[in-house]
């Protein structure tokens, strides 16, 4: 599929949802946006329940307060396929 670059200014506290969440989810700045603008237009999206909201919160809180717990992915990835 073809791909446009495109630049996006954000103001401070949405830029700031972005990488908090990018940074839980492990996933880039472009698939964030990229979701937010599928969900706005109405293709299909996974919509957390509200349980999941709220672990997601706190796991975005944890690493906003505690950066130093963070995991690598590569590292989480690797230990859980040991346990398959």
């Amino acid at each position: 599929m073809p791909v446009r670059k495109v630049a996006v200014t954000l103001p401070e506290e949405l830029f700031q949802i972005v990488e908090r969440a990018r940074a839980v989810e492990h996933r880039t700045r472009s698939e964030m946006i990229q979701e937010a603008l599928r969900t706005h237009f109405g293709e299909a999206v996974y919509a957390p329940s509200e349980e999941e909201r709220r672990l997601l919160v706190a796991a975005l809180d944890e690493v906003e307060n505690a950066p130093e717990r963070n995991r690598d992915w590569d590292a989480v990835r690797a230990e859980l396929r040991t346990d398959w």
